[in-house]
């Protein structure tokens, strides 16, 4: 790619009625020009050189010896919008919080360690800065100090009542993340989804999915595809393939609007990357909040196409409500792909007021659907114009060269299990880099006779814009699973023996919501396949209470006999008991069974003590017996009427008989040594 001081650059974003370029094209000079209009100062200026300056820091975002990944060590607080007690907003505030509570109530207890609690709400005031709103709750600059403010911070309110300014210039110091919906089922629905994800209730296929976009006769696409998507991808394989993560590539005439509704639907991956461009439509069009930011996908026929039609692009809508998203994370490169804000950036550069872009600071509907409606864990995306220059740099003689490292260690770091907020240190603390430098270049044109190209300012310029406005939509606190991770069950009201396993498949069919009678944290089980494990007994270790006759025993019964040597005291008693419990299991533990069930009524099938094997709503589809000597029984799943196996039921099936299987050898390890440790009690 050349980048000479007169060429103009094509930034990403399609007019939705027009498919003409939101912005059109712009020269270096011009781009220079905004750079220049509103250099950074004061405190925000001291936040990002402090930053800047512990970037080569190992753990740079919190303070020294706490782990970021440990929310009992970083700590984990919620954002509402402040509200008058008794007004119609707090009691909003009060509903919302409810419906969220059983996330609450699990990130209350895994920020507590010992006496130490860093689990917090707080409340931001209208109109407050980032530096008054910090200093209120007792923060300093400088990396997180949990004990004063914890370092994962959940906003909980739309971009009109925290600004998204705020959530960048937090985002520098902490790990921030932002949820809006607009119905208390979306909250309801986005808690429960990160509570199955987080409790392996939900598995997910490790798959990394890259799709991206070449539209005929668009420079844009073609830059991101060429020097992003495709780079990106196999960066992924190569780092993560032993890891377990197999890579799938969706490209160019495969990227279509159909492809990725599919993926979303019927097969969703674990990691979803996409770049293309975003839709945009003009302030006070009936089209802008519902498909402001939609991905415009390899249909379109590019700029010289003559427009674009709905089909040509996915957006929230397309998130039907039996999509099911749970344990899925998103990372979208695209024009408004997390929101839009009112004014234009780029009037505002120039001293201007402003246009109106929107009426107002809103989210777009893809990713709020994605996780309020479909309960995915969080996307990343862009606030404001995506800049299809951001991952190239042009050197001395204007040749364009690759620039992925902060792509690479991000998405790295999400693949190995990072919270999604901590990975997202990546950008921030490229932000801070670029806009210190940027701003020391500002201030060099202004005071002295130093020269700077156009080319150097507008490139450090639109890398840093580019870098400050991706956002996560989620809780940042969010991780995708892990091989090896146990279910995390703290704050949950009730420990289950063995994880329910649903993992999206076509045509499903969702239960009714949870009603207020049910526990807070009570499994939402949402897929139409339902998978019956059998399960071993659990192992009880009750004592009777001790008869009358035992209450004159030396030692109060506890290691004496009865006069006559025949009757162990309790401790005795327990142990022959406890014999006999782990006899039984390593009996039950002989043959394993697994049974699959399918139902069109999942919400009948699974209430209250229903019995999967007699409920009229089930019908039997596969089944696996297991001995421990080795023999095998199965019944495979045929497809309708034919003689064509359901791959896709069958593999959902193999997939519990495998974690059935390594529950069980567990077990059976855990009955020996209890087993041995008996015996050498005896």
């Amino acid at each position: 790619m050349s980048t000479k001081e007169s060429e103009e650059l094509v930034f990403n974003g399609i007019d939705g009625q027009t498919g003409e370029y939101l912005l059109p094209p712009m020269s270096q000079a011009d781009i220079a020009e905004v750079a220049k209009g509103k250099p950074l100062s004061g405190a925000e200026l001291k936040d990002l050189n402090a930053k800047a300056r512990v970037a080569s820091q190992a753990n740079f975002a919190v303070a020294e010896g706490i782990d970021a990944n440990d929310l009992a060590q970083a700590g984990w607080a919620v954002v509402f919008p402040a509200a008058e007690g008794g007004s119609t907003e707090a009691k909003k505030q009060a509903a919302i919080r409810e419906a969220l509570s059983p996330l609450l109530d699990r990130r209350r207890v895994q920020a507590s360690r010992n006496n130490e609690r860093y689990y917090r709400e707080y409340d931001y005031r209208p109109g407050e800065s980032k530096q008054k709103f910090l200093a209120r709750l007792g923060a300093a600059p400088g990396p997180a100090d949990p004990k004063k403010v914890p370092y994962y911070l959940l906003l909980v309110g739309s971009p009109e009542d925290i600004p998204f300014r705020v959530q960048y210039q937090v985002d520098i110091q902490y790990a921030v993340g932002r949820i809006y919906f607009d119905t208390l089922d979306e909250y309801d629905t986005y808690a429960r989804a990160v509570i199955a994800a987080e409790t392996l209730q939900v598995a997910r296929v490790r798959k990394a999915v890259f799709l991206g976009v070449e539209n005929p006769n668009d420079v844009a696409t073609r830059l991101s595809h060429r020097y992003l998507v495709n780079p990106l991808a196999d960066y992924a394989e190569r780092d993560q393939g032993e890891r377990g993560w197999a890579v799938d590539r969706v490209l160019r005439n495969q990227a279509s609007a159909d492809r990725l509704r599919g993926l979303l639907r019927d097969n969703p991956p674990a990691f979803l990357f996409t770049a293309s461009h975003g839709v945009g439509f003009a302030s006070g069009s009936e089209k802008q909040l519902p498909f402001q930011g939609a991905l415009l996908c390899q249909d379109w026929g590019g700029p010289k196409s003559g427009g674009i039609s709905r089909e040509h692009y996915v957006a929230g809508e397309d998130i039907a409500s039996d999509v099911d998203l749970r344990g899925m994370m998103g990372f979208h490169f695209a024009c408004y792909g997390a929101g839009t804000p009112k004014s234009d950036q780029f009037a505002r550069g120039r001293g201007q007021r402003g246009n109106a872009k929107a009426p107002y600071d809103f989210l777009s509907r893809l990713p709020q659907r994605m996780l309020g409606t479909a309960g995915a864990m969080a996307a990343i995306g862009h606030v404001d114009r995506a800049w299809g220059t951001s991952f190239l740099w042009a050197d001395e003689r204007g040749k364009g060269k690759k620039q992925l490292a902060v792509f690479e260690s991000t998405v790295k770091s999400l693949l190995e299990g990072n919270r999604i907020g901590y990975a997202m240190e990546h950008f921030n603390v490229r932000y801070a880099e670029l806009a210190s430098d940027l701003t020391a270049v500002i201030e060099d044109i202004e005071y002295s006779d130093e020269e700077v190209s156009d080319r150097e300012l507008a490139q450090m310029w639109i890398q840093s814009n580019d870098a400050r406005n991706y956002a996560v939509i989620g809780d940042p606190a969010v991780r995708l699973a892990q091989p090896g991770d146990q279910p995390d069950l703290a704050g949950a009201s009730e420990t289950p023996h063995m994880p329910s396993i649903a993992i999206a498949g076509a045509g499903q069919n969702r239960p009714e919501k949870a009603s207020a009678a049910q526990s807070p944290t009570e499994p939402e089980n949402r897929s139409h396949y339902q998978t019956s494990q059998h399960k071993d007994k659990d192992v009880e270790m009750q004592v009777a209470p001790e008869s009358e006759s035992d209450a004159g025993m030396d030692s109060y019964g506890i290691f004496s006999r009865d006069k006559d040597g025949d009757d162990p005291g309790l401790l005795g008693r327990l142990a022959n008991r406890v014999s006999e419990t782990l006899g039984k299991a390593i009996a039950d533990a002989m043959t394993l069974e697994v049974r699959t069930y399918v139902s069109r009524d999942v919400g009948s099938a699974v209430g209250q003590d229903s019995d999967l094997a007699s409920s009229d709503h089930t019908q039997l589809r596969a089944y696996t017996r297991c001995k421990l000597d080795g023999d095998t029984d199965v019944c495979v799943p045929l497809q309708g009427d034919g003689d064509q196996v359901d791959e896709q039921l069958w593999s959902l099936h193999t997939e519990m008989v495998k974690q059935a299987q390594a529950h069980r050898a567990e077990m059976i390890k855990m009955v020996l040594s209890a087993v041995g440790g008996t015996l050498r009690r005896k």
